[in-house]
């Protein structure tokens, strides 16, 4: 008998081992669930009002936020509370960051936001479809005539006995007036008419670091573009250019033919800038086609209408406008005069190119922006067309440049000399050139320094005129300025 028992109780044992009595497993996701169902209503509650204390009316807004996402535009982009704050505390739509005084809640409530708009014409910005977007929004608050919007903001979240409540309004509020940065008047000024020679390249009336275009606002500031560009298609009216006729109103041969005017005469060419998607100029352009009445638009100072002397495109974000060129019946004649100075060049675009003794561009070469070049002459022809030359059989047209008689010179002895162990790196692209000094600080005439190029240099020195210069060869300096670089190894 008391064999049988022993048996037993190693039967037992081993049941036991293999099988051990169940508990119950508390995961961490009750734990933290447990924990954070139990908050103090008033103190939630708290904290919920601390939420719509956020927002308030605003004269301006600027949404940073180009994504419906971001922005948490419309239930279906709803956003955690916490990356709705971190997203639109700076540049967003909340006007106090009130998150320190609502951890709980941005933390551990499960709470979620969306937001919805609605201009003055009534649209509602949603984020549903094309129209109802972020960009689209943005847009509205940036034009008067779209004010107030109306922002209503809706929360989600679990309250005290941890139930998920159904959204509900939080916070609305008003932007009252449009940015201060709205065009609400535009100015074009650009040469017309353009007049050149019979028989002369067409390739330099496409030229727009030559044309003296310019863009500004109603405070007479310049206003920002995506490209300006000067037809390379040319129409015998006015009216054809203005309405872009390909069919009928196109020059072709033989009044233009190898690349250049052979027909004296008045042609006409477009000027189109092209905007900046959801820039002032974008907005402009899609609010004039709604309400011309509230904006201005001059060509050279005078009152303009559309279709008459501009077009806009919204679907392109483009406003175009058109220029004549008069072609003389004469060739060019130029009248060179002795002219020694420095031609400086302007900082409107990156490069100016240059033209050959013909007044044909040269296209392996041109002079970066702010640069600075020895000229000896400069020729005028029988239009008024003004030229300085910077190097034997090249020329740059007056309208890039700046020109000095030199009263103060670079030559002279260098000062300051100072070793060196690095190299100069010159901004691209390779036809950039980079004009050469000797020991002396005189110009090196048949010699210069390609651009995205690197020239080791042992020393550095400062010329007459107090500018730093480097030493890149025997008795070869290259002066500091824009698109010079020095790096020390």
């Amino acid at each position: 008998m008391k064999k049988s028992i022993k048996y037993a109780g190693i039967a037992a044992a081993t049941l036991l081992a293999v099988a051990p009595v169940a508990a119950p497993v508390v995961s961490q996701a009750d734990t933290a669930s447990t924990t954070t169902d139990v908050v103090d209503k008033e103190t939630l509650d708290n904290q919920v009002t601390a939420f719509g204390d956020q927002f308030a009316d605003r004269d301006s807004v600027n949404i940073s936020q180009s994504s419906n996402t971001d922005l948490a535009l419309g239930e279906k982009n709803a956003q955690t509370l916490k990356d709705f704050q971190s997203k639109n505390a700076h540049g967003g739509i909340i006007n106090t960051d009130n998150s320190s005084k609502m951890a709980d809640l941005v933390l551990q409530r499960n709470a979620y936001v969306y937001v919805v708009a609605q201009d003055a014409k009534g649209n509602t910005y949603d984020g549903s479809a094309l129209g109802k977007n972020a960009s689209d929004l943005n847009s509205a608050l940036s034009l008067n005539n779209y004010l107030p919007v109306t922002f209503t903001v809706y929360l989600s979240y679990k309250d005290n006995t941890a139930s998920q409540t159904g959204y509900k309004q939080a916070a609305t509020f008003k932007v009252n007036t449009a940015d201060k940065n709205e065009i609400t008047s535009l100015n074009a000024t650009f040469t017309t008419p353009v007049s050149v020679a019979k028989n002369s390249p067409v390739d330099a009336t496409q030229l727009v670091n030559g044309a003296n275009l310019s863009l500004t606002d109603q405070n007479g500031d310049s206003v920002a573009t995506q490209d300006v560009k000067l037809g390379t298609t040319y129409y015998k009216t006015f009216t054809a250019a203005m309405n872009g006729n390909a069919t009928t109103g196109v020059v072709g041969k033989p009044d233009i033919e190898n690349n250049e005017f052979k027909t004296a005469g008045t042609y006409y060419q477009r000027v189109t800038y092209t905007a900046q998607k959801g820039s002032a100029l974008d907005s402009l352009i899609n609010a004039y086609q709604e309400n011309p009445s509230s904006y201005t638009i001059y060509v050279n100072g005078k009152n303009a209408s559309e279709g008459s002397d501009f077009t806009t495109k919204t679907g392109s974000n483009t406003i175009t406008f058109v220029r004549a060129i008069n072609v003389s019946d004469s060739e060019a004649e130029w009248t060179t005069t002795e002219n020694k100075g420095v031609v400086t060049t302007k900082a409107d675009t990156p490069y100016y190119t240059l033209v050959n003794d013909n007044g044909d561009k040269i296209t392996n070469r041109a002079l970066a922006k702010n640069t600075a070049w020895i000229t000896d002459q400069k020729r005028v022809d029988q239009n008024g067309n003004t030229q300085y030359r910077v190097a034997t059989g090249e020329w740059i047209d007056a309208n890039d440049v700046t020109f000095s008689d030199k009263a103060t010179t670079d030559e002279g002895e260098y000062t300051d000399v100072q070793a060196l162990n690095g190299k100069v790196t010159l901004d691209g692209p390779s036809s950039f050139i980079y004009m050469l000094y000797n020991d002396n600080g005189e110009s090196v005439s048949n010699r210069a320094l390609a651009g995205d190029s690197a020239w080791y240099t042992d020393k550095k020195a400062t010329n007459a005129a107090g500018v730093t210069v480097y030493h890149v060869a025997t008795g070869e300096w290259v002066q500091a300025g824009s698109g010079v670089n020095y790096v020390a190894y």
